[in-house]
């Protein structure tokens, strides 16, 4: 179950990558491109510590997409765009129980 989460939390940090840069060239937004870059640095980083501690790394994984969910519900909800707001939504939500529910289950 531990390697399931790794490859779930470089997978979403590696979009959230491609998502900030996408919105840079489509939109030539910096924001997008430092928030999309910062984030999935942070779920690359949260990758990088599950290594030597999973439980931790996931811990910090989770909590990520779970933020990243209240922000993008408030864009959904404000602009009724699917994308991006709608697809980030689903998808940091998904990640965020995935990478809790794997996180708790380490503990016991």
């Amino acid at each position: 179950m531990v390697t399931v989460g790794q490859v779930i939390l470089g997978f979403y940090g590696v979009l959230l990558v491609l998502g900030g840069v996408m919105g840079m060239v489509k939109a030539g937004s910096r924001i997008s491109l430092f928030a999309g870059g910062g984030c999935g640095l942070a779920s690359l980083v949260a990758l990088w510590i599950s290594l030597e501690d999973p439980s931790k790394g996931f811990l910090i994984g989770g909590v990520l997409p779970l933020l990243l969910t209240g922000i993008f519900a408030g864009r959904f909800f404000r602009t009724r765009k699917l994308v991006p707001a709608g697809v980030v939504l689903l998808l940091s939500l998904t990640v965020g129980i995935l990478l809790i529910y794997i996180q708790q289950n380490l503990a016991r």
